[in-house]
């Protein structure tokens, strides 16, 4: 999110530093399984994954680095009638905005799109073509590459320690290698959002969100096309990662916090799922996992706008944050540049829980 916003706010040629307490892409990004999609339930967050896609596309042309999209689709299995009449319903709000290409979709339709899918207590599945894979790491590098170019600063190993302040406003941010002063500074420290504003005693309604993700050995089991495939029922999905499968499940029991320690017990609950879902693979032999984190909010969107004066925050993006984050950087540029956004992003406004505002995003894995 931080070198999105830092390319476009540099291609308008203003002066950029990004700070990283770490090394840029290595937080939740490079922990992140790299899905981009269109297939959401409210106005805005439709019309943000049908701009992703269009700016994956031809992300060479803009950074002269490749995004490595490959638009392999989503595939969703419904299991109740419940799931079934929300994703008819987001459907045609989906089709009313120009998704032209997403469909709905019988059991046995599903089951044709992949080898070994067991589909007999589905109600039903939506499928959208152009929705896909991209590669966090490509896509971060692209955008902070190209910012370089454009003369932004980027620091790593960098914590932040503190904010400037004039009265109310900020001024800037305190760190390790010194002080920065700007006249506007913005949190997207992802999962970190909350505790970064804690510096400030604000009080983002943000929290991390362990999740696991496992690959597997080659396997014959899979197609390279095979598409991106959720059970919303059980938030099982599987996509093709290299010559293997990439895999993975939510774990609701789980506490927020931000502990990112691989539990190896978690792939026997997951297996467990798999067996009744796609029993193939059971015979894929697991390489290695790894553990990241969401940034949740209370109705699953995030918070993106002006804080205090000279204080902005794009985070809480609910594990949308990579595929947002093209089309995020660009609309916040566009609204820290002429005080105006783009489009309407009062769905994101951070105050939006005090006044009652909501307007939830539902289709969250």
């Amino acid at each position: 999110m931080g070198c999105s916003l830092a390319f476009y706010l540099a291609s308008a040629g203003r002066r950029v530093v990004v700070i990283d307490r770490g090394r840029i892409g290595q937080g939740a990004t490079a922990a992140c399984a790299g899905g981009v999609r269109a297939q959401f339930s409210t106005e805005v967050n439709i019309r943000i994954g049908m701009e992703a896609k269009q700016l994956l596309a031809r992300f060479e042309a803009v950074t002269e680095q490749t995004a490595e999209f490959r638009q392999v689709g989503y595939l969703f299995l419904l299991t109740t009638r419940e799931e079934r009449q929300q994703f008819h319903d987001a459907v045609q709000l989906q089709r009313r905005l120009g998704v032209t290409d997403v469909v709905e979709l019988g059991p046995l339709d599903a089951r044709a799109m992949v080898a070994g899918l067991e589909t007999d207590d589905l109600s039903g599945a939506t499928f959208c073509p152009s929705d896909g894979l991209a590669g966090p790491n490509e896509v971060t590098y692209g955008f902070a590459n190209a910012a370089r170019r454009l003369g932004a600063m980027i620091y790593e190993d960098t914590p932040v320690d503190g904010f400037l302040r004039a009265g109310d406003g900020v001024t800037g941010v305190r760190t390790a290698a010194g002080e920065i002063s700007a006249p506007e500074t913005v949190i997207c420290a992802g999962p970190w959002s909350a505790e970064v504003g804690a510096h400030l005693g604000l009080e983002l309604p943000i929290e991390p969100s362990r999740r696991q993700i496992f690959t597997t050995e080659p396997f014959a089991g899979i197609r390279r096309d095979t598409p991106m495939t959720i059970d919303f029922h059980t938030s099982f999905y599987f996509h093709p990662e290299g010559d293997g499968v990439l895999f993975g499940m939510s774990e609701s029991s789980v506490p927020p916090g931000d502990d990112v320690t691989l539990d190896w017990s978690v792939l026997d609950r997951v297996i467990a799922v798999a067996q009744r879902r796609w029993p193939p693979l059971l015979e894929a032999r697991v390489r290695t996992g790894w553990a990241g984190l969401y940034e949740n909010t209370p109705d699953f969107q995030p918070l993106i706008g002006p804080l205090r004066p000279g204080l902005w925050i794009a985070g809480g993006f609910s594990g949308h944050g990579f595929m947002m984050a093209p089309v995020i950087g660009r609309w916040l540029a566009e609204w820290i540049l002429t005080s105006a956004p783009p489009v309407d992003l009062s769905t994101f406004a951070p105050d939006r829980f005090a006044t009652g505002a909501l307007q939830p995003e539902r289709n969250v894995v």
